[in-house]
This record gives C-alpha cells, structure tokens and sequence, in this order.
C-alpha cells in the first residue's frame, strides 16, 4: 500500500500507518536517489533538507511504524539553528515548549509533614539557558522540548511535503551487496514476511542506531567502552508540587543518580507528563532488563529521588531500560555510504548531546550530499571532509563533555561538589566572560559548516555557493 502527503492529512500531518510504504508518485530505487537506511529523527531530518534541495530519497525502515520509545526531548545551542535554516524551528516551538535550564540538586528530604512526603533536595547549581527575563523567542534561547518519537514523526511529516521522499517501514537491511563509486546496491527483508527487495542509490547513509546493520555491513568496529550502570527511562504522569524555575533536575547521588524534565508544560498542582531517568541499583546487577521494569523496582527508585506526597500518585505511561556507551567508528566514511547519529557515536545522555549531536550530523551529512549532487564539489574530498569534521567534534567536545556530565552527577559528593567541581563552583559565581567561554562550544564548535570546512582544506577547489 501507497500513499502520498495528501493523504496523511489536509496539511500533510496526519497519523501512518503501520507497515505502510509512504510514497509521492515516483518510482523508488533510482542510482541517482539518496538512500537513508533508518527512520529515525537523524535520518528522517537528513532526508528532510535533502527533500528541500529537490533531492530525491528513500528511507528503509526495519519497523513497522516510527518509534515511540522513550528517548531525547531537549534541544538547544547550534541545534535550533539548524531548525531555523530549514524552516521548522516554529512548527517544533509550536508542538513543544520552552523551558529556561537546568539544575543540580542534592537528593529529595522530608517534607517535615511526618508523612514520609518528600521535597526536591537542594539546588547545588543553576544553569541557564536564557537570561530571566528571556521571551523565548529567538532559536538559541532556552531548552526546547518534544519527545524524539514526536519529533521523528514531525520530520518524517515535512520531508514527505517535498514531494522527494518516500519511506518504505519493514524493510530491514540483510547487505549491502555494491558500494563503490557507482553507486550503493542495498538488499533488505520484511521482519514479518522475509519477503526481499533491492534499493539502489548514488550514495546512502546509515542513520540506524548504535546496533547499526549498516555499520556491521560495512565492517567497521565500534571501539569505546560501556558504563556499568544501566539506566531505567520511564514516561510518567507526575503531580507537580513545588515550583522550579529549572525545571531539568539532575539529582546527584554516588549510586541512585538520576535526571529528570517535563515532557509537556508544567502546571503547578495538576499532573503533566515527565520524564524520570534512574539509574538502576547497583544491587539489581543479576536482575533482568525485564525485572527492571517492574512497577516494584521503579516504585522502590521513585520512592528515593521524586518529590510528594506518599504513597506516590503517579500514573507510568512508558518504561525502558537501556546501557549507556562512549563510542565512535574509525570512519565516518565506507565508499559511497556515509554514517551518521548513533551509527557512527554514542555517549552518556546525561547533558543532552546524543540526539541532538545526530542531528547536527544529519544537517553536515546533507549538506556534504547537496554540496556533491548540486554544486558538483568533488565527491571523495567532501565526503572525507564530512567524516573527519564529525569525527573530530565526538573526539574533543562531545565526548569528553558528556564523559564529565556523567562523573559529575555521582562521583563528588553533593556537599561538597558546589566548591570542588569548577563547573558547578562557575555556575554559582558567573561572570559575562565565563558564560561567554561556557556556552561559545555549544554554538560554533558543535556544528560543522560544511563549506567552510571544504575551503579550510586547502585543496584547490573554491567553495561553492
């Protein structure tokens, strides 16, 4: 089944269907199309601003329907730049919301009402991302919000309007049979039927995930380490008790850690839906991923890091548990394929860089295919230039700043950790010229522009456009 932009909605933003090949009236699998193995948010917004270029694309998709797993929801710095280039910023602003920052906290402590209730510990640190008396109405002001199964589905919507891309669900990647300067020949089978099908592409990304099949196709290893904990994601309906002008909470403990924001607009003494990020007790070692994700263990970790009244009134509406790694392939580059988001890196979510680095790859790693496709850059130069820049921002940003985000919330002990830890000691004692040097790698080192990049090698060649 088929069906084009006009009937997923008067504006194009109705529901998918489950299993459905979403189509705009062309045939699919042309050498001169981009191909996108994985539907996710990095590789619906690649396919996105390669739509806007009047590029044609083909996403394959090994489920059923886009994600909704509990995953990101805040996006800041050169992210909403990015967002503003292609013209959705607003759309997202609307969907979502605006939050100021975020804070570290102490653990929760009694609410002296002799009930077992429980108060947000105290603030350790504040970090803003806006002034105060910031409207929210520029991209880069302020912690965007909207859960990545929505935002999946709203750049999966934009890029079908382009009337270039096409997505193909329950088409999973089996090989890649060609890739060279030809072109990329991809073979792929339904998860359901085991029925196969043939892709072909001038050039294809992996955007499929830190199990990447693509990557495992390609031969690359995935060198890095795993953290030991494992961290339980749960969407939950929580009543709102205490107003927070921050309402990102990192709670630091040297085990029972945890990071919680909204999902929707708080509204003081009514339930709105939250996300709760716990690390899992160390002392659950031997249980299963399953045993995890029992109301009992999740009540237990609620019991010591939320904030209320007791017993707890909260209604969990999604549960997930999940290891947390610092990778990142040797290339970024195989042939005509190109890697992107968690295919190519992971690292600790704690500090929002997973996501929101996956897209600043999608917005290079279009970029690069528009420069080559478009402007007639040369192909091997600009597709190594891609790899290399990227590379380079997970090896001397993104990595070790989110490496510390996750030190940082359990290794100093949350007495002393205000005057010990030079990040948090920055926060409480801000100047202009430390928020300048703070937040400047969040705005010009995180994104790659590519034509600049092209024109800093040196290699002969004029930047283009």
């Amino acid at each position: 089944m088929a069906t084009g932009p006009d009937e997923l909605g008067t504006n194009g933003t109705g529901p998918l269907e489950p299993g459905t090949d979403i189509v705009n009236g062309r045939t699919a699998g042309s050498p001169k199309h981009v191909l996108i193995i994985g539907g996710g948010a990095v590789g619906c917004l690649t396919a996105l601003k390669l739509g806007q270029a009047g590029i044609d694309v083909d996403i394959i998709e090994r489920l059923p329907e886009t994600s909704n797993a509990p995953r990101a929801c805040g996006y800041f710095g050169a992210v909403h730049h990015i967002l503003d280039d292609i013209g959705i910023y607003r759309l997202i602003r609307e969907e979502g919301f605006m939050t100021r920052g975020l804070c570290f906290r102490k653990p929760p402590k009694d609410d002296g009402e002799g009930r077992g209730g429980k108060l947000f510990g105290d603030i350790i640190a504040n970090l803003p991302f806006c002034a105060p008396n910031d409207p929210l109405t520029e991209p880069g002001a302020g912690l965007l919000n909207l859960p990545q199964a929505q935002l999946n589905r709203l750049f999966l919507r934009e890029a079908l309007k382009t009337g270039h891309v096409q997505i193909h669900f329950n088409n999973e990647l089996a090989r890649i049979l060609n890739n060279d300067d030809s072109g990329v020949t991809v073979l792929t089978h339904d998860p359901g039927t085991g029925a196969e099908r043939e892709y072909r592409a001038k050039y294809a990304v992996a955007a499929d995930g830190a199990h990447s099949a693509a990557r495992k196709a390609l031969g690359l290893p995935y060198p890095g380490h795993t953290w030991p904990e494992r961290l339980i994601a749960t969407n939950v309906m929580v009543r709102n008790v205490e107003e927070t002008p921050m309402h990102t909470h990192f709670v630091m403990h040297p085990t029972h850690f945890s990071i919680s924001t909204p999902l929707e607009e708080p509204v003081m003494g009514k339930k709105t839906l939250w996300r709760w990020t716990l690390a899992a007790d160390p002392a659950l070692v031997k249980c299963s991923d399953e045993e995890l994700l029992t109301d009992e263990v999740i009540y237990a970790h609620y019991a010591r890091c939320m904030p209320g009244a007791r017993p707890l009134d909260v209604e969990i509406v999604a549960r997930s548990v999940y290891r947390t790694h610092q990778r990142l392939v040797p290339t970024m580059r195989k042939g005509n394929v190109l890697l992107a988001g968690d295919a190519a890196h992971c690292n600790h979510p704690f500090g929002a860089l997973g996501l929101n680095t996956g897209m600043l790859d999608a917005d290079a790693c279009a970029e690069a295919l528009i420069m080559i496709m478009k402007d007639s850059f040369p192909a091997a130069q600009t597709l190594n230039t891609y790899s290399d820049s990227r590379r380079k921002v997970f090896q001397f940003f993104v990595d070790p700043t989110s490496t510390q985000n996750k030190l940082r919330v359990h290794s100093n002990p949350a007495e002393t950790a205000a005057e010990d830890d030079w990040f948090l000691r920055d926060l409480n004692h801000m100047t202009p010229k430390k928020a300048v040097e703070m937040v400047r790698p969040y705005f010009e080192d995180w994104r790659t522009d590519m034509r600049t990049a092209m024109q800093e090698k040196d290699d002969g060649f004029p930047t283009q456009g």
